[in-house]
């Protein structure tokens, strides 16, 4: 029923991360990036008819979600999640991260901390910097080949006198893991017992393989489980990034209306037209495209390990929970991080280098799946041809 396999460049339209083609001169036309978490795959056909409906209504004024947007955001999250949500308990912000900057402003003061768990997405770093807050870090840690949290390093910074807010990745981006349900309650537990508010972004909610169940923070028990923040979005799920829409779920009236008192200065009181009307399309109408998306995810991660074990056996793949990111330790080729990085570019291979993700990424690339398959093969193909020509340890 729906096209995973034709390939569509985005030069030209302002697409981000197309952006290093036209930065460094590139011309080959049957190249593809594999950095930023966006799709080379268009929307789900049953979005693009709603968009083209609302463009025909024809008038584009200040916009906000009503009822049947709020009940569709609803039923998603009951439907796939299992999370009982009220309508009340949603507002929109731009995008998570501007959510996330928004409840640094509610919460917080300059000077106070935000604890982090890198290797993790850049701009939870960057948002707690660029406000004038003090990052924490408490770095993942591999166990057995797979990540797992620092409960007791969580513990021993959550008791800081000036740690006020704990950004969390569920599932995590880039490591690849869907934290368990007991995971996230040993968390919730520590912060709660210290006064530190969760904020978490699970924005790849969706993106959920065999194996692995997804838990909403807001779905445990206890007061801190109660009293989060759950940043939510179509964006990562439906590939509808540039309509600049997401979901601020906080059941807790006191804290809701301490984030919504800020909502006016910080991220606006209105949304984007498109976006809701895509946003509800695809709650809607979408979730047959996104069964489909998901098998052919995990065909692409399951091609990129087997190739990785074959061909570079020293290569360490970790297992891919959630998320469309492979997330693979390179630093077996003996290189810098440096490098790395520039060895990938002179063979056109446009990666998401590891160091950009903090503390225990260097050596690492973050690898998007979110393409049709022959352009990881034509990639995986120049990878080989590149190491065998410089004689790297496999």
């Amino acid at each position: 029923m729906y096209d995973f396999t034709t390939f569509k460049p985005r030069r030209g339209i302002g697409a981000e991360k197309w952006s290093t083609f036209e930065r460094q001169a590139v011309d080959n036309p049957n190249l593809a990036p594999y950095s930023i978490a966006d799709m080379e795959f268009p929307a789900a056909p049953e979005i693009t008819a709603a968009l083209k409906e609302a463009a025909d209504f024809g008038i584009f004024g200040y916009t906000v979600a009503d009822s049947s947007y709020r009940d569709a955001v609803c039923a998603w999250m009951d439907r796939r999640h299992g999370w009982a949500v009220e309508p009340t308990w949603i507002f929109q912000t731009y995008g998570v991260v501007p959510a996330m900057n928004l409840a640094l402003h509610a919460l917080t003061a300059p000077g106070d901390a935000v604890i982090i768990q890198p290797p993790v997405y850049p701009p939870f770093r960057a948002v707690v910097t660029s406000t004038g807050r003090r990052v924490l870090e408490n770095p993942l840690r591999v166990k057995d080949g797979r990540y797992e949290m620092d409960l007791e390093g969580l513990e021993a910074l959550a008791r800081r006198s000036e740690a006020k807010v704990f950004f969390l990745c569920s599932p995590h981006n880039p490591v690849g893991r869907v934290w368990t349900r007991g995971e996230l309650q040993a968390a919730a537990d520590i912060c709660a017992a210290n006064g530190v508010t969760v904020f978490s972004d699970e924005i790849h909610a969706d993106f959920v393989h065999p194996g692995s169940v997804h838990t909403p923070f807001a779905a445990l028990d206890g007061p801190a489980a109660r009293e989060c923040i759950v940043g939510t979005s179509a964006s990562k799920s439906f590939n509808l990034a540039g309509l600049v829409t997401a979901n601020i779920i906080v059941s807790d009236p006191d804290l809701r209306a301490r984030l919504t008192g800020k909502v006016v200065g910080y991220t606006g009181e209105y949304t984007n037209y498109f976006g809701l009307a895509a946003t509800r399309a695809a709650y809607e109408q979408g979730e047959p495209w996104l069964e489909a998306l998901l098998e052919v995810i995990r065909g692409n991660y399951e091609y990129c390990k087997n190739f990785m074990a074959e061909k570079f056996p020293s290569v360490t793949v970790y297992p891919l929970e959630g998320t469309y990111l492979l997330w693979a330790d390179f630093n077996s080729l003996g290189l810098e991080p440096a490098e790395l990085e520039r060895f990938m570019v002179e063979h056109q291979l446009y990666l998401d280098e590891g160091y950009i993700f903090g503390t225990g990424g260097a050596g690492f690339e973050r690898i998007n799946l979110a393409c049709p398959r022959q352009c990881l093969t034509a990639a995986m193909a120049r990878l080989n041809a590149a190491a065998a020509e410089f004689g790297f340890k496999r």
